[in-house]
């Protein structure tokens, strides 16, 4: 692992903004090029923002990380049963873009259930340009 940084939010909806703001500096400090940074901001926005709507939890954990060239964004809740998944919004829907925006621009992304714990862990993993 090259870097790593946490933060935990309550989940809320104005943790989504924190969230965000979590990014930026993290991404300050590790001097991600702006398009990174961007594409980093909105995974974990969408990711933040799905744990808050779509789940019963309390908090949730986030992280950043990066290895081999790629940097992982990671939101961590408290209910395993509600997997993420791409849905195909019709042309008016004003929900169900997320994952789909995921989808498109992350390397890989999937969910994983946190071992002896509560919930489940959302992923996804972002090319680092050398």
């Amino acid at each position: 692992m090259d870097r790593q940084a946490a933060a935990t939010f309550c989940a809320e909806a104005e943790s989504v903004t924190r969230a965000r703001l979590f990014v930026r500096i993290t991404g300050a400090m590790w001097r991600l090029r702006p398009e990174t940074l961007a594409d980093t901001e909105l995974c974990m926005s969408e990711l933040v923002g799905n744990a808050v709507r779509h789940t019963a939890s309390h908090r949730l954990h986030c992280r950043l990380w990066s290895a081999r060239g790629l940097l992982f964004v990671e939101v961590d809740d408290e209910q395993g049963s509600d997997i993420p998944h791409v849905e195909q919004p019709g042309d008016d829907d004003e929900c169900g873009r997320g994952m789909l925006l995921i989808d498109t621009f992350a390397t890989a992304w999937g969910s994983l259930p946190r071992p002896g714990q509560v919930g489940k862990t959302v992923w996804a993993a972002l090319p680092l340009p050398r």
